[in-house]
């Protein structure tokens, strides 16, 4: 009888018969009904998702690693739009269209079509360069442009090829006020981060010009503000407000009411300078960190529970510019988000804006 090269006979043990499984029947069926119970959890997961559009992160019984796993996006630099002097705002209106504020030179907000090609400009009636300084930009859910106006202290409107269409008349009381960043909710209300000295606070207009809300008063503590500058609103009508000279983000709820922050710091995550704050469509914030040169990602819950067992907000990583010509962020500003995923920012002293994707 020939031997096999391990010295045994026929093709697996004496005797020439097949290698018998050595594991036990009660462990089959364990690892069988633990990939049934995956399969099941998967399958509840994915249903819940359809059900509710819900992030990842938010979605009940979903572990930290595979949140991470998913939820990290991964930021591409596509192009940049250049030549421009001290650009501070930008916007992206429904139909794509790319508003620019520049804050030197000719001082003009300028407009590109989807492709990035500029397609006009504009400025505040009747004024000139040295008379105007447009800073941020909001679209509302019809189109207009509004500009808030450092010098002059006014927000003007626009349509969307750049015709005046007026201003904001402030609400009463409020004559004096330095409208500073803008911001649009769904339903059409206007959201002011007005810096008018010792009241510094967040006004909140309603489509037909009336005062909403408005909270908030000039100081370091939880719901005062020292310059307030960028303003997003998510889908809850919850505010989050870069308070840039505070080196934080706070967040409120629709009521004006504090609920949590980003502290200034030098751990990632932490903020330095917040200028620029945008949400995009998974619910992340986005904020642009001017004196840090970056743009800040990080992952929010709803107001059902917290993405994680720290707390309602998780840092979830950062970008820092273009490496592929070797020019990085240099002061970012602005920041907008349009309905494909690309991320628009300001980047001040480098004269242009960049823009991202993921």
């Amino acid at each position: 009888m020939s031997s096999t090269e391990w010295g045994q006979t026929g093709p697996g043990y004496p005797g020439g018969g097949e290698q018998k499984s050595r594991v036990p029947g009660w462990v089959k069926l364990a690892i069988l009904l633990l990939l049934l119970l995956a399969l099941g959890w998967v399958l509840l997961l994915t249903i819940e998702y359809l059900r509710t559009g819900k992030p990842l992160g938010d979605l009940p019984g979903v572990p930290e690693p595979v949140v991470d796993l998913f939820d990290r996006p991964s930021f591409d630099y596509i192009a940049s739009i250049d030549d421009l002097n001290t650009p501070m705002g930008v916007a992206v209106g429904r139909d794509g269209k790319i508003y620019v504020t520049e804050t030197s030179g000719e001082r003009l907000i300028h407009i590109y079509d989807r492709r990035w090609n500029e397609v006009g400009s504009f400025a505040p009636p009747d004024t000139q360069p040295t008379a105007r300084v447009p800073v941020y930009l909001a679209v509302n859910p019809e189109g207009d442009v509004y500009v808030s106006d450092r010098v002059s202290a006014i927000i003007y409107i626009f349509s969307a090829d750049g015709d005046p269409k007026g201003q904001v008349t402030p609400p009463a009381g409020f004559e004096d006020w330095h409208p500073l960043g803008l911001s649009f909710d769904k339903t059409g209300n206007l959201y002011v981060a007005d810096v008018t000295p010792d009241k510094h606070r967040i006004v909140v207009i309603d489509p037909k010009g009336n005062l909403k809300l408005s909270f908030g008063t000039q100081g370091e503590a939880d719901g005062q503000f020292w310059y307030p500058n960028g303003i997003a609103i998510d889908d809850e009508g919850r505010m989050f407000v870069a308070d840039s000279n505070n080196g934080r983000m706070q967040a409120f709820d629709k009521d004006g009411k504090f609920l949590f922050k980003i502290t200034r710091g030098m751990s990632p995550g932490d903020l330095s300078m917040p200028r620029g704050i945008a949400i995009d469509r998974e619910g992340r914030l986005l904020i642009a960190d001017t004196s840090r040169g970056a743009v800040q990602v990080y992952r929010v819950a709803d107001t059902t529970g917290a993405p994680q067992d720290e707390g309602p907000i998780k840092f979830i990583g950062s970008f820092y510019g273009s490496p592929n010509d070797g020019v990085f962020f240099t002061f970012p500003n602005g920041l907008a988000i349009d309905g494909l995923g690309k991320v628009y920012i300001a980047d001040r002293s480098n004269d242009r804006v960049q823009i991202w994707e993921y």
